[in-house]
């Protein structure tokens, strides 16, 4: 797997791997969800100076992706936690998150948080990582879906 960081240029390979993860609510989403359309620029917070994103290839296939950006001075904010269907359960996912954990001590982060939409099976993955839930709750409007807020201490 080639790591590359997230830029500008790769933003439409970033978005297709999301979308292909959003097919795969269909699964376990009620009927009637609808796969939505990511809205323009919809990652672009981790392009700025304080974020990390970093994604992986093989050959020109993008297959996963990881990011943070700052949430406070102590802890940090993870998105685009993507792993392309096909690569799942192959601990691509463990991999990348705990190449960005890394950065996240070298840059001082003490915590990290995310969103995840309620009922996932991503679920299950944050709970084995030592992921807890925090209390956060908020209904995602362009996804359709309440997502659960997780938090985790990252320790020395």
């Amino acid at each position: 797997m080639n790591l590359q960081p997230l830029t500008r240029g790769n933003m439409g390979a970033l978005t297709e791997l999301a979308r292909m993860c959003d097919e795969s609510y269909l699964e376990w989403t009620a009927p009637g969800w609808v796969v939505p359309v990511a809205p323009l620029r919809w990652a672009d917070r981790y392009l700025e100076a304080d974020a990390f994103a970093l994604l992986g290839w093989d050959d020109d296939t993008l297959i996963t992706s990881v990011a943070f950006r700052s949430y406070s001075a102590t802890v940090a904010h993870v998105g685009l936690v993507f792993v392309r269907p096909s690569h799942w359960r192959r601990g691509i996912a463990g991999r990348m998150m705990g190449l960005a954990e890394s950065e996240m001590r070298s840059r001082g982060y003490e915590r990290e948080r995310l969103w995840t939409p309620l009922g996932a099976p991503a679920e299950q993955f944050y709970q084995a990582q030592g992921w807890e839930r925090d209390g956060r709750r908020e209904w995602h409007p362009w996804v359709g879906l309440e997502m659960i807020g997780y938090a985790k201490e990252l320790g020395a």
